[in-house]
């Protein structure tokens, strides 16, 4: 789907082509209508791309490679990142996207204002700003679904927690990468052409976006520290739970055995002391009772339980 929405005021010949690549048509479509090339459309729907800029003089174009969130299950809090790309060829901007990260271009169309727009480099910029702010709202979900299972290390911890904590740390092992990548790429576009060439006005939006990409770059990376503490710390509780289970099992088990090994002698066709006596079967049960309660002293004593 391709839609063309003009920018700034009648005397201003801008335009912001919102480009959704799902399928070849659309792919062609952008060929023959815009001049796109198959390089171009490859880094658009290649879901493994980095962050980065490009520019192709020949052709005229500077390319953008930015990643987003995407959300793919908002009660687990797993979520991935997927790249976006901003193209700027003549007087257009383009924004191509693809099944995952249509609501890129939804998003832009409510927080745009198109007539106050008076180039794409402000257009890029702004939006820089706006997609970088997007993963604000998925770590503080994080962060609330890890403040609850901090909680849950004063109760019982269990597997479900565990797996819990595992999407967390999943997700922001997406989102450490991708905003760091992020910060990267609007960093070094100071010293690129798109940088050099800037307004004034332009080259503030361009410090506000880079402020934005570290301050989501820096929240994302506490948050991803606090969680693998967490996890850890859960680990360690459940592993001490698991070795006290096994030392009361052990404890035990050595304990049981006395009365196995007393009954195996007296159940064997050889003479022992008051065997043939009408109360053997009271000696029997006193004297595994007090291996049995000598060996719990000694284990005691020796602080194994």
């Amino acid at each position: 789907m391709i839609v063309e929405r003009k920018l700034g005021g009648d005397g201003q010949a801008l335009v912001w082509v919102e480009a959704a690549v799902e399928g070849e048509t659309d792919r062609e479509q952008l060929k023959q209508m815009y001049g796109l090339t198959d390089e171009i459309l490859t880094y658009v729907t290649d879901e493994n791309e980095r962050s980065h800029y490009d520019r192709d003089e020949y052709l005229n174009t500077q390319l953008f490679v930015l990643h987003v969130p995407v959300i793919i299950d908002a009660v687990a809090q797993r979520s991935i990142t997927r790249p976006v790309t901003l193209l700027l060829k003549g007087n257009r901007v383009f924004t191509i996207t693809t099944k995952r990260t249509q609501w890129v271009n939804q998003l832009l169309e409510q927080r745009l204002d198109y007539t106050t727009i008076q180039d794409t480099n402000e257009f890029v910029l702004i939006s820089f700003f706006i997609l970088f702010d997007q993963f604000i709202g998925p770590v503080r979900k994080i962060n609330a679904e890890q403040n609850r299972l901090d909680r849950q290390l004063n109760q019982s911890p269990d597997n479900k927690d565990l797996i819990a904590l595992s999407n967390l740390q999943q997700s922001l092992a997406y989102f450490v990468s991708a905003t760091r990548n992020n910060t990267m790429l609007v960093v070094n576009l100071t010293n690129k052409p798109f940088g050099k060439q800037l307004s004034d006005k332009n080259r503030e939006l361009l410090a506000d976006a880079v402020i934005e990409a570290r301050q989501t770059s820096e929240m994302t990376a506490t948050e991803a520290e606090v969680v693998d503490r967490i996890s850890r710390t859960f680990n360690n509780v459940l592993n001490n739970n698991l070795n006290a289970t096994m030392k009361f099992l052990t404890i035990w088990s050595l304990v049981l055995t006395i009365p196995t090994i007393v009954t195996g002698f007296y159940g064997m066709n050889v003479k022992l002391p008051i065997a043939n006596s009408p109360i053997s079967w009271v000696f029997t049960i006193v004297l595994m009772v007090g291996c049995m309660v000598a060996i719990a002293q000694y284990l005691r004593h020796r602080h194994f339980w």
